[in-house]
C-alpha cells in the first residue's frame, strides 16, 4: 500500500474524522460479549445459520437495547446515551430483552 484517501461516502462528515477506531472498537465488543468470535473457543456451532441466528440478535440488542454512558472530564460515568436505534430516530425508547425477542421471533398464535 503507497497511501490512502479519505472521501466520505454519505454527505456531512468532515473528512478528517474518518477513522478506523469506531470499527475496531466495535469489533472488540462483539468478541467481547459473543464468545463464537473469541480465539480458540468451543462455543460455536457448526451450523452457518445459527452463527447468523446468534449474531443478528446480538446486533439487534446492540443497537436498540444497549445504552452506554457518557464520560464527564474527571474520567467518571455519567448519564447513559441514547441506544444507536434512538439515535437513528428508529424508535424513541430503550427497548427491554422481552420486547426486542417479542419483536424478533413473535408468539405464534395457536390455531
Amino acid at each position: 500500500m503507497i497511501g490512502t484517501e479519505r472521501r466520505p461516502i454519505n454527505g456531512g462528515v468532515d473528512p478528517w474524522s474518518i477513522c478506523t477506531s469506531h470499527v475496531e472498537r466495535h469489533n472488540l465488543t462483539c468478541r467481547t460479549f459473543m464468545k463464537r468470535f473469541v480465539r480458540l473457543t468451543i462455543c460455536f456451532s457448526k451450523k452457518l445459520d445459527n452463527l447468523a441466528a446468534a449474531t443478528a440478535m446480538f446486533m439487534a440488542y446492540y443497537n436498540y437495547c444497549w445504552q452506554t454512558r457518557h464520560s464527564d472530564k474527571s474520567g467518571r460515568s455519567g448519564q447513559k446515551r441514547p441506544t444507536s436505534a434512538m439515535a437513528a430516530k428508529l424508535t424513541g425508547h430503550v427497548w427491554s430483552f422481552a420486547e426486542l425477542f417479542e419483536t424478533v421471533m413473535p408468539a405464534k398464535v395457536a390455531a
